[in-house]
């Protein structure tokens, strides 16, 4: 139940963050610190590349949340011993580049690139897989 719980957990941020993401109609304040030149300066060309790029980041927020979830309502729910695993690789391929890029972010600008919200999202993941060692499947 914990770990069925904190991959849910996941699923919705990973979900809010990607529907946020693409209803927005500008880039997150931290992308406006990083490139430092206000949004109505930049050029329409570079402001549909900055948000096609941050759209493009929501979309696959969304997928993973959507994979996982599908994940977590059949055979995790069924307790498919391969269904830890399957969630636990979708979800750190989204998650892990995500914080490295927001650690790069963060280090080479200065900037408050977020990379906290990924580092316990995967930890939640972790702990969920950790918890599961022990799943054995329902015959």
């Amino acid at each position: 139940m914990a770990a069925a719980t904190l991959n849910w957990l996941v699923v919705v941020v990973l979900f809010g963050v990607g529907v946020h993401y693409l209803a927005s109609r500008t880039i997150m304040p931290h992308h406006l610190e990083i490139i430092d030149v206000a949004w109505s300066d930049l050029t329409p060309k570079t402001r549909a590349l900055m948000l096609t790029l941050m759209k493009g980041t929501g979309m696959v927020a969304i997928c993973t949340a959507v994979s996982m979830a599908v994940l977590l309502v059949v055979p995790f729910r069924a307790g498919e011993p391969w269904s830890r695993w399957a969630i636990l690789l979708i979800a750190a391929t989204a998650l892990v580049p995500t914080l490295i890029g927001a650690l790069r972010l963060r280090a080479e600008t200065g900037a408050s690139s977020p990379w906290w919200p990924h580092l316990a999202l995967l930890g939640a993941l972790v702990l969920a897989f950790w918890l599961t060692r022990d799943f054995t499947r329902h015959a």
